[in-house]
């Protein structure tokens, strides 16, 4: 009779801790998977950042090397085992870091990648107006841009720019650097975590205001289906081109 208690108990003990375990080692897995695609943002914002210092700070430029630098989380062991070449893999896992990303930018007043600084405020007070020549054009035109040639010679003098608490003192220097931030919606992989972590990060089940870019990636318009998690990243680098206004670029 003794056994049998203990069994039993033994038995209630196995049914209680066991779901708690195999959500511990699913939350292990879990957090090894979104660490690696965040290390992996940071890596493809850096190059969006770059590409942006190199494109006079156009978005287009930016969305495309950071699309790029996600394309890691897109292949699979299959994909490098299969009999399609390594160039048809990155082809196929490029396409699908593209659909994400145009996914993403389809969210009103959302963009995967923002650039934080230089805003339109700065641009507008060190802007010159000259004939350049961008890269990809093949005549000179006339524009207004932030310029990036003989910065050592320029004055250093700062200027407080903005409003409020939104003013900044800043040079011509300053100016140049260029900062942008980026995100992206990594769908998680491990049942049942994925979707407690999911319900977490959307505000703790109600409780809490969740982030606008958690609310884009819960958004069933723009992904079909899935748990994803809003991952995001920023970086700053100096500018190799003059800076220029296109598309509504500068905030």
């Amino acid at each position: 009779m003794k056994k049998q208690r203990l069994s039993g108990q033994a038995v209630t003990e196995f049914i209680i801790v066991m779901p708690l375990f195999l959500i511990l080692l699913g939350g292990i897995f879990e957090f090894a998977y979104v660490y690696r695609a965040k290390v992996t943002l940071n890596t493809a914002t850096f190059e969006a950042a770059r590409a942006g210092s190199l494109n006079h700070a156009r978005l287009v430029p930016m969305r495309r090397a950071l699309a790029k630098g996600m394309v890691p989380l897109y292949m699979n062991a299959a994909d490098v085992d299969s009999s399609v070449s390594a160039l048809g893999n990155m082809t196929v896992a490029y396409g699908k870091s593209r659909a994400v990303a145009e996914a993403m930018e389809l969210a009103p007043n959302m963009s995967v990648v923002e650039i934080i600084s230089p805003t339109r405020a700065i641009f507008d007070y060190y802007k010159v107006h000259r004939r350049v020549r961008l890269q990809n054009e093949s005549e000179f035109v006339e524009r207004d841009i932030i310029p990036n040639d003989s910065l050592l010679f320029r004055s250093s003098e700062t200027r407080a720019i903005g409003e409020d608490d939104a003013q900044v003192n800043i040079n011509i220097q300053d100016a140049n650097l260029l900062k942008i931030r980026t995100f992206w919606c990594y769908k998680m992989k491990v049942p049942f975590v994925k979707t407690l972590v999911r319900e977490v990060v959307s505000g703790l089940f109600g409780i809490l205001n969740t982030s606008p870019e958690q609310r884009v990636c819960n958004a069933g318009n723009y992904f079909l289906g899935g748990d994803y998690i809003a991952l995001v990243s920023q970086s700053t680098v100096r500018m190799q081109s003059h800076i220029v206004l296109e598309n509504d670029n500068l905030k």
